[in-house]
Parts: C-alpha cells; structure tokens; sequence
C-alpha cells in the first residue's frame, strides 16, 4: 500500500469514529478535526468537502484493512478451489478486522440500517466488484444457472460469512464469550467453505470425517 500522509490518516480514523458515532448528518467536520489534531483546512485540503470525506470514509470501512490492490488467488485453481480461496481471504480480512465494536463495522451497520446517498457509490466503487468476482466463480461452479440463481447462490455465501459479524453480541450470549472466540477466522473459512462446497455436490457431506480430514491436511 502506498504510503499515506500522516495527517489525512488521522482525519481517516477520526471520521470514521465520529460518523460511526453520530452519522452523516449529525458529524461535524470540527470535531473531526479535534480527534485528528488537525486544522479545520486540512479536509478541504485532503478530501473536499464533509460529502468526500464520508465517501472516503466508508471505502476505508469496507475495505477493512485491506490493501486495495490485494485480491484472493483465484487462478489456475478449480472452481472449488477457488470459491474456497475467496471464503477465505473474505474470513481473514473482514470476520477477522476488528471486533463488533470497532468503528468500522459500527459505520457499516449504520449505512445498511439507515442508507445515505453514499451507499450508492460504495456499491459503485467496492462491494460490486467482489460481488461480480464472487458470481464469476460462481458461473463456474453452476454454469447452467441463470442470473437469478447466481445472485442468490452469492448472497449465501456472503450471508454465512457475514453473520458470524454481524451476530456476534448475540452468539456470544448464545454459546459463551469463550466457544465464541474459538472460531476464528480460519476455523469459519473452513466450515463456510466446505458447507458451501457440500450443498453445490463439489465435496462430501459437511462435518464428514472425510471432509474434516480434507481441512485439515
């Protein structure tokens, strides 16, 4: 990843806690520029105005983490292979950035709770890609599926890897702080994986002991 200016960090970090915090329309660039230390110039100069910043500010929480240019492998694999590849790298680099309470999933919910015109560009510029790659896989996977039946065999797989997220104040109520922490990011890629690959007849019966075995060699 490129090396970024310190202080355009800083207003990065600082935003998204105050919209995470607040929303669009109650954040004030002010306070942001108080979190970051910075002059109140200084997200003019780097973003433009509050509308860019908040832009900026969702890619980096969708992103989570992640260096822009890094992609999962995906070729010269199988399509099982690859379809595992993408749960994985999804597991490692979204179930595994931050917690429930970090900003960047705070935010996150909010947009997809309560929408602003932002999300339209956020699709535009970050989630539509991964989602095109995703259901060229999976048209590899399934190449007599129609659009309809790509799309919802995509939203299953994102469905399974999200919730483990998305759910997680509920999960550790239901199972224990402890069980909850076991799962760890690899340990869902792999369960997400070989169910996915069980329910598309691409490998044994999910939980299997040959599956198992298969995991963990």
């Amino acid at each position: 990843m490129a090396v970024q200016d310190p202080t355009k960090l800083r207003l990065l970090e600082a935003a998204g806690e105050e919209f995470a915090e607040k929303g669009f329309e109650l954040a004030r660039v002010r306070a942001i520029c108080e979190r970051a230390g910075a002059n109140l110039a200084a997200v003019n100069y780097h973003f433009g105005d509050k509308e860019q910043l908040y832009r900026e500010v969702l890619l980096e929480a969708h992103r989570c983490g992640l260096d822009p240019a890094s992609e999962p492998a995906v070729a010269p694999l199988s399509p099982a292979d690859k379809l595992r590849a993408f749960i994985t790298h999804f597991c490692e680099h979204v179930i595994a950035f931050g917690g429930a309470d970090s900003w960047q999933t705070r935010l996150m919910m909010r947009e997809i709770v309560d929408p602003t015109p932002a999300l339209e560009f956020l699709v535009r510029e970050s989630i539509r890609p991964r989602f095109e790659q995703l259901k060229a896989i999976m048209r590899e996977v399934r190449p007599e599926a129609d659009e309809q039946r790509l799309d919802v065999l995509c939203f299953s797989v994102i469905g399974q890897c999200l919730h483990y997220k998305t759910a997680r104040r509920v999960m550790e109520r239901l199972i224990g702080d402890d069980r909850y922490q076991a799962l760890t990011a690899s340990y869902l890629a792999d369960h997400i994986a070989e169910f996915t690959l069980a329910a598309l007849g691409l490998g044994p019966p999910a939980a299997s002991p040959v599956a198992v075995a298969e995991v963990r060699s």
